[in-house]
């Protein structure tokens, strides 16, 4: 009798084993992951992982690692990707890793900007490749959308949790619109609509949108090659008297440019974090916390 209760026992455990199933979900990038993470919360099968590292800047050009191609190898492996050409890189060794995989693509739906990336060849001469701006992630009003993206990708490719994900992205997304009230009135206050700023790439045109603020240049549309030293006088000569606000640099890149034409010009300079990368342990709240600081920025240097 003890042998038949000790095999149910274990038939039951194998029986919750296959019931709970544990599900990888690999994001592409760093606020993809924060953003899966706070969706994710409380699913005990589940376990969020970040593909590429979390310090690495823009991962156009980033090489996988034997250590990401046995990530995406993963058994019932969910893949949320930006979508917009950030992380294109990793389609062909998915497809070929694990042609099975879910991929959830974060930017559906979403009215993205045309991004215009100049090429420069060996011959001297420059053409631009038309592409669509992904820096939706610098938004948190775009954040919403992503989150609400990634939440139903999630119940659609595992139902089991369905309840939980849209739960929590309900929840998650209710933070990012008070954080979105935060920013909107601030825009008011200091009525951003007539302010004029410079940013280092176009990574902060979707939040600029939301809040009317006109970005009257960015100096360069390729931060980790820089701009050439005419490229740079031509654009000092283009901001020297026309009332620019403040130019914005990122944590993520150099600002040695940046601060030379904010002296020249004499146009105030600060730094705003589009929460690109951050750290390995950073917090659940970690974007919040750190748009709450650009927010900060804004109102510091945007007010009259």
């Amino acid at each position: 009798m003890k042998k038949v209760f000790l095999f149910s026992l274990l038939l039951s455990a194998v029986f919750v084993s296959f019931a709970e199933e544990t599900r990888t979900i690999c994001c592409t990038t760093f606020p993809l992951y924060l953003f899966t993470r706070n969706i994710t919360e409380g699913c005990g099968n589940v376990r969020t992982e970040l593909v590429i590292p979390p310090g690495t800047g823009c991962p156009h050009d980033y090489a996988l690692t034997p250590r990401d191609m046995r990530k995406l190898g993963t058994e019932n492996l969910i893949l949320v990707r930006n979508g917009l050409g950030l992380d294109d890189f990793i389609l062909a060794p998915l497809r070929k890793m694990n042609p099975k995989a879910v991929v959830i693509d974060t930017s559906r739906g979403i009215d993205t900007l045309a991004l215009d990336i100049p090429c420069r060849h060996e011959h001297g001469h420059a053409h631009s490749h038309a592409a669509r701006n992904p820096h939706l992630f610098a938004s948190p009003f775009e954040a919403i959308r992503i989150v609400g993206n990634i939440a139903e990708g999630l119940a659609e490719a595992d139902p089991a949790n369905a309840a939980r994900y849209r739960s929590n992205a309900a929840a998650y997304a209710a933070k990012l619109r008070r954080l979105c009230e935060a920013f909107t009135e601030s825009a008011r206050k200091y009525q951003f609509e007539k302010r004029k700023i410079v940013t280092q790439h176009g990574v902060f045109d979707y939040l600029a949108r939301n809040l009317k603020l006109p970005v009257f240049a960015t100096i360069t549309s390729e931060p980790e090659s820089g701009i050439t030293a005419s490229e740079m006088t031509a654009l000092a000569a283009k901001l020297k008297g026309k009332n620019i606000d403040a130019i914005y640099t990122e944590p993520q890149y150099s600002s040695r440019v940046a601060q030379t034409i904010a002296r020249e010009c004499g146009i105030p300079l600060a730094s705003l974090d589009p929460v690109a990368n951050g750290p390995a342990d950073a917090p659940m709240d970690y974007y919040e916390s750190t748009m709450r600081k650009n927010l900060e920025v804004l109102g510091k240097t945007l007010k009259k």
